[in-house]
């Protein structure tokens, strides 16, 4: 590295440099999309499970569902 010239080497280090950040930001971006969704499809994935054990508690026992059935 140039002490006061930049140099063909520090022209080469600062476009790697940029080139790297870059493909960082895509990275990042991509995983980011791909954290909401996994998110978003385990809560619809819980949610229904939640359903449909409520439901079933409701139709084959006694008890007013999943709240019901704790508290007892």
């Amino acid at each position: 590295m140039g002490v006061i010239f930049k140099t063909a080497e520090d022209d080469q280090r600062e476009a790697m440099m940029e080139t790297t950040y870059v493909g960082i930001t895509w990275q990042m971006r991509y995983l980011r999309i791909k954290y909401v969704f996994w998110g978003a499809v385990a809560c619809t994935v819980s949610a229904g499970v939640t359903a449909a054990t409520d439901y079933a508690i409701a139709k084959t026992t006694d008890f007013s569902g999943i709240i019901g059935w704790l508290l007892a």
